[in-house]
């Protein structure tokens, strides 16, 4: 139930942890090219080949002295604690303050460092005993003590997710937290989160002074002991309100919002590039074409409704393999490149809707408040944010992500557990029609509101443009006559 390190082994000055999260793909280096991408600037947004690891480091003893019996203790690693040195033997009883329950009970050398197995959130108590005789306790308490809580860089939509967790458990706690995350999220978010500290994950920062730290992320499968639940029957959000032990909710992450609007036309925005081809909206109208059609087909027919569709995507091609090649559609307004993330908020919080993938410009247009249309097939309807606009075909092989028996490999060029290199693979989106995303976007009120204001614009256009028979039955009236006064 513990991890442990003998007593002779040579002290450092502090240990490294690296946390990896595999959702978050390591970047889409597109193949057959002569050079990769410059970086992205924080300026700019995340760099998805930042996400290889989070590496943090903290102190190689615990940073908390009982002077009394001289154990060394803290909650930077689940629970750490280190016995005196010597030839004594020292028990070990762990219990859950929530509940009440003995979770450990085991015996151990003096000069020995024990660390927790579980990482996440959990209000322990410590006891040590000494022949039978209590010598060391210590409740979990974290009010007003140092909390940093890392976040892993590289996924606009993680970073979006979970950091309004960090303001909620230092609500919560009453704790001093401290957010140690991307530079670019710290451009972003910092002003509206005045009660949280920031430091840079760049910066490999050492956390020595913290008494407890915790790791937000969807870790590898083997790693049980960093979550409590597993992330595919929460989410992704709600993921990490178990990890940090806070109710579940959805939250919206705070972002600068109220700028003017950017044309005066009726618009919509639309995301239509991923991580995985998985993740794509792979309808074609007809097998025989090369490239998925669908969001063509969709934006012609918003045009005919008289919107403007704006693509914010950053990239305007991505590699996976010679079979996977995506381009952002013809048919919709440029937007794209590297651009600030503040300058897609300028446009997503205006349009009238934002359609897209189970991807982070759909979780940053859900945090502007607007109506979001996701396509997706191979995430449920729990994996992301609530929204009633989801599309999905239920009719065909979907949800693989949300199942228990896979885990998703980012490092795959084609993710698709059930059917990958058989002319089924990743049916969940191919199946998805256009007329499956145009009866939903039907039932949006902005979109209702819309039509009905078209439709009476065309009918007074109508009355302007023909020549009024009211107006000509007036002229043809006698004039008013004048009542006579009674005397």
């Amino acid at each position: 139930m513990n991890e442990k390190t003998s007593a002779g082994t040579a002290p450092k000055k502090n240990v490294t942890y690296t946390i990896k999260n595999p959702v978050i793909p390591m970047g889409n280096v597109p193949a057959k090219r002569s050079a990769a991408p410059p970086p992205i600037g924080p300026e700019i947004g995340p760099d998805p080949r930042s996400s290889i690891g989070a590496r943090i480091s903290m102190g190689d003893v615990p940073g908390i002295k009982d002077e009394k019996s001289g154990i060394l203790f803290d909650f930077c690693y689940g629970y750490r604690i280190k016995f005196p040195a010597g030839n004594k033997q020292y028990r070990l009883r762990v219990y859950d303050l929530d509940s009440g329950m003995l979770l450990e009970d085991h015996t151990h050398k003096g000069g020995e460092f024990i660390t927790a197995v579980n990482k996440f959130y959990v209000r322990y108590r410590l006891e040590v005993y000494l022949d039978d005789k209590l010598i060391f306790g210590h409740d979990y308490d974290c009010e007003d003590k140092e909390v940093c809580i890392i976040i892993p860089d590289g996924g606009l939509g993680d970073n979006l997710a979970w950091l309004p967790y960090l303001e909620k458990f230092r609500l919560l706690r009453k704790a001093r937290v401290t957010a140690v995350i991307g530079e670019w999220m710290i451009r972003l978010a910092q002003p509206f989160y005045p009660g949280l500290k920031f430091i840079p994950l760049a910066t490999k920062p050492n956390l020595n002074f913290a008494y407890a730290i915790y790791f937000c992320g969807i870790f590898e499968a083997d790693r049980k002991p960093w979550r409590p639940v597993e992330h595919q029957h929460l989410g992704m959000q709600k993921t990490v309100a178990k990890i940090l032990g806070l109710p579940l909710e959805d939250l919206h992450c705070r972002l600068p919002l109220g700028s003017p609007r950017p044309v005066k036309e009726p618009y919509v925005c639309i995301s239509t590039m991923a991580t995985n081809p998985t993740k794509y909206w792979n309808y074609r109208s007809d097998p025989k074409l090369k490239d998925p059609d669908g969001w063509n087909i969709l934006i012609r027919w918003l045009k005919s409704y008289g919107y403007r569709v704006f693509v914010l995507d950053r990239d305007k091609e991505l590699y996976f393999n010679d079979k996977h090649v995506y381009h952002v559609p013809t048919e919709a307004e440029d937007l794209t490149g590297r651009i600030p993330i503040t300058e897609r908020i300028h446009y997503l919080e205006h349009a009238d809707f934002f359609i897209g993938l189970p991807s982070g410009l759909s979780w940053l247009a859900w945090n502007c408040n607007i109506p979001v249309v996701m396509i997706s097939g191979f995430t449920m309807p729990n994996c992301e944010f609530p929204t009633p606009y989801r599309v999905t075909n239920f009719l065909f092989c979907h949800g693989c992500w949300n199942n228990t028996n896979f885990f998703f490999d980012s490092k795959a060029p084609v993710w698709c557990p059930r059917h990958v290199g058989t002319p089924r693979e990743i049916e969940c989106t191919k199946t998805i029609t256009p007329k499956m995303v145009q009866e939903t976007i039907m039932r949006i009120p902005s979109f209702q509101k819309h039509i009905a204001e078209q439709k009476e614009q065309e009918l007074l256009d109508d009355l302007r443009s023909t020549p009024s028979t009211f107006a000509s039955t007036l002229k043809e009236l006698p004039p008013k006559q004048k009542k006579k006064k009674l005397r």
